[in-house]
């Protein structure tokens, strides 16, 4: 009996360790199930996926801007006259600041056409002491449904470039601080058409002085 007494009692030590082993393997993964609840509140952030699409980026450009209300008084029965014509082609000698040419071109192009407007301008820009630059100026006339050529030259220069590689216009405008040499009307007799209409600006006034017939009978 004292034997099996001491089995016994050896059989009921070694069970024990046996049973409280058990309990730790079974809260390990139960343990580690309230963690997986987290990503729930922190995906409930995600709506702010709406605010990383700038939306007044996104605005279309505009096609045609309307700056006649910077012009003069002059300016605007300029463009009051010039509506009334047909005018496919422009030359203008000499931008200023490049408003007029903007305005100008809004006149032109607002009610729509089925072909572009050819806008030619000769300006010296900023070579000549313009505050106005050549790369500002066209960036400007990109706004507005037409075709522009800047030639950056000398005014005669730049008549003989004209001539020689667009030909003749519909329109010319002169605001030039001098008249016209005669060697410079003779290559405005070559642009113009026996239809152009041609306006010079002196002291802020423009006058239609000449059309391209007047010009030719002139030249002959």
């Amino acid at each position: 009996m004292p034997l099996r007494k001491l089995w016994n009692s050896i059989r009921g030590k070694s069970a024990t360790p046996t049973v409280s082993s058990t309990p730790e393997t079974g809260d390990g993964p139960r343990a580690a199930s309230p963690t997986s609840a987290e990503p729930h509140p922190r995906s409930a952030g995600t709506p702010a996926s709406p605010t990383a699409t700038p939306v007044a980026a996104a605005d279309p450009p505009r096609t045609s801007r309307n700056t006649t209300g910077t012009a003069t008084r002059d300016d605007k029965k300029l463009f009051r006259r010039i509506e009334s014509l047909s005018v496919q082609s422009v030359l203008e000698v000499c931008v200023g600041d490049g408003q007029r040419s903007l305005a100008m071109l809004h006149s032109l192009t607002h009610k729509g056409h089925s072909t572009p407007i050819h806008y030619i301008a000769i300006d010296e820009f900023e070579m000549g002491g313009n505050a106005l630059s050549l790369r500002n100026f066209h960036k400007q006339l990109r706004e507005f449904p037409a075709k522009a050529h800047l030639v950056p030259m000398t005014i005669d220069a730049g008549l003989d470039r004209v001539v020689r590689t667009y030909g003749q216009v519909d329109l010319v405008l002169w605001s030039a601080a001098q008249p016209p040499t005669p060697a410079q009307q003779n290559a405005l007799t070559r642009l113009c058409k026996p239809t152009t209409i041609v306006f010079a600006q002196e002291n802020g006034r423009w006058s239609e002085t000449l059309t391209g017939l007047t010009l030719s009978k002139r030249a002959a």
